[in-house]
């Protein structure tokens, strides 16, 4: 729910208009003041003539946001994670699972977000008949109908590719049989493009306290520089007919460089200390000082038994958690050493039998692993095939870890198994340490790692400035080649779980090299005080290059004739 200081009052004018107010509170949960029922004889005059009203209709085109701890599956639902090479879910029937063997059917498709695109369509239509208050106010609120219409669009089409453009003139109402054909990836980068446009002229920098959670004009600003690196990278730079590297570096610097009153608007959460930092950053809100955080979910704080925090807990011992959400052997092996090597590079230092000494920092704050102390508990990971034998996280690899990994991120460590202590738990849409991700990576496909290009800032420094926040070692990258590779690797641990690996696997065409194939797990044994451990493959997935898009769904397809599937779908 959006937790924003709107005003409820509203005349009793009719027993419809009360139910429509009881629906519109609790957001979520009803979905009725724009799919209304036959005899609700609600019209667009009575909506949106009278301010209070038109501002609780506008209010509820934000209900289609959602975090996205858990949002894979209707039964068991996990995280995206699960179905990349950032870890496993050992439960049954787990929300990745048809990901996992190579059905997509339906899995994860959110084509529900054109009920958010038609309701931002009827806003906008109906917008020249708002008593709106004030031209600020106006200004605002078309500003956030156009980004958070331009939000939707863009995650229905980075997973299938060129979908309908639903705009004023395509408004679609239940019941209606109208089928439109689907636009090219192009048509519909340019629409979101045009749209995000408006909302940077119309949003207002900052906002105040009460009204945090709301879009601002930073948040367009950083969609902006995510759609164009998308667009500009290898999976759809041929359709798109031109370059677009720069343009992408261009419109993440913008963020990176926005000010108000001449005070830059965003900074990386850093209080001095490092990798605490880090960790900290996701329960932190800008009102606490985390200036960081561009866009997310305003959300009210949850305690342990939420899912967001039990499906992630680690199980056994006084835990209590799920242990849902495993990292592989895949992802823990991305860890570079202190000294900035990856583990497979000449003196790094890497002990395979000393697997987790003089790590990157961010992964003792991402990782839970063999030894790891967390609330007060350290954790034992080892595994014997006699359950009396194994540790008392991995009793067993069927209920417990198949990976021999839990996650520390995410995971507020004073919530805990049989209290009642709650805490914020941000999900988060965009954060400023993505900007110069976003910015290093187009910038070095343009001028290579060390060239600023007047900008005053190279790709090499945009790195290094994300990685110094978590006292992590300068970048070892010769070259574009290995810099590029570097800022994939990059990726993979500052922006972990936060839903970027998937696509940017997609993005890069690198997804059936690392989503495709074996799974690995790390399998510690214990004689004595001795550990032996010992990495091997636990499951083989299915991935295929045509998998980059999803296929519509049959239920779908079946429904417009008009469409056509994507290709070897």
């Amino acid at each position: 729910m959006l937790i924003f200081n709107m005003n409820y009052e509203m005349k009793k004018t009719s027993k419809y208009l009360v139910y429509l107010f009881a629906c519109l509170v609790v957001y979520s949960s009803c979905d009725s003041y724009l799919d209304r029922a036959p005899e609700l004889p609600l019209d667009d005059e009575t909506v949106f003539t009278i301010f209070s009203n038109a501002e609780r209709y506008h209010n509820d085109i934000y209900a289609h946001l959602t975090a996205r701890f858990n949002a894979v599956g209707d039964y068991q639902p996990v995280p995206l994670s699960s179905a990349s090479d950032e870890s496993d879910s050992p439960l049954g029937s787990h929300g990745t699972y048809n990901f996992n063997i190579g059905n997509y059917d339906g899995v994860d498709a959110n084509l529900s977000y054109y009920q958010g695109i038609r309701k931002a369509n009827i806003f906008l239509k109906n917008a020249g008949v708002v008593p709106f208050p004030s031209e600020e106010k106006k200004k605002q609120m078309l500003g956030e109908t156009c980004f958070l219409r331009a939000f939707y669009f863009n995650e229905i089409v980075k997973r299938f590719g060129g979908m309908p453009i639903m705009d004023e003139s395509r408004i679609i109402m239940p019941g209606e049989n109208k089928n439109y054909p689907r636009d090219s990836y192009k048509k519909c980068v340019d629409f979101i493009l045009n749209d995000l446009e408006k909302a940077i002229t119309n949003l207002p920098v900052t906002l105040p306290e009460n009204e945090y959670g709301r879009a601002t004009k930073g948040a367009a600003m950083a969609l902006k520089a995510r759609v164009l690196l998308f667009a500009a990278s290898p999976q759809w730079q041929n359709e798109m007919g031109e370059d677009l590297w720069l343009k992408a570096a261009e419109a993440a610097k913008a963020v990176i460089d926005l000010t108000d009153k001449g005070e830059k608007v965003y900074q990386l959460y850093s209080t001095g200390n490092a990798a605490d930092d880090y960790e900290q950053l996701f329960f932190k809100r800008r009102e606490h000082g985390n200036r960081e955080i561009i866009f997310y979910k305003h959300a009210s704080p949850v305690g342990y038994n939420d899912n967001e925090i039990k499906v992630w807990s680690p199980k056994g011992g006084k835990f209590g958690g799920d242990g849902a959400v495993c990292p592989t052997q895949n992802f823990v092996d991305l860890f570079e050493m202190a000294n900035g090597k990856l583990i497979t590079e000449n003196a790094s230092s890497y002990n395979s039998q000393n697997p987790y000494a003089n790590r990157d920092p961010r992964f003792y704050k991402i990782v839970l692993y063999n030894g790891s102390t967390w609330q007060g508990e350290t954790l034992d990971l080892t595994y014997n095939p006699d359950q009396q034998k194994s540790g008392a996280n991995r009793k067993n690899k069927t209920d417990y870890t198949r990976t021999g990994y839990y996650v520390r991120k995410y995971l507020p460590e004073g919530v805990k198994y049989q209290t009642t202590n709650t805490a914020y738990h941000n999900w988060i849409y965009f954060r400023l340490a993505e900007m110069y991700l976003n910015y290093a990576e187009a910038m070095n496909e343009t001028f290579g790692p060390d060239n600023d290009n007047g900008f005053g800032l190279t790709a090499r420094q945009a790195v290094n400035i994300v990685r110094s926040r978590s006292g992590v070692t300068s970048i070892i990258a010769n070259n574009k080649e290995e810099m590029q590779k570097r800022i994939w690797n990059e990726r993979a641990i500052e922006l972990s779980f936060e839903e970027h690996r998937w696509w940017d696997a997609r993005r890069w065409q690198k997804a059936t090299n690392w989503f495709g194939g074996s799974m690995y797990e790390m399998e510690i044994t214990k004689e004595g005080n001795n550990l032996t451990y010992n990495k091997k493959p636990f499951y083989t997935r299915v991935y295929e290059s045509y998998m980059d898009l999803y296929p519509i769904p049959l239920d779908e397809m079946r429904k417009n004739p008009l469409y056509v599937q994507n290709l070897d779908w």
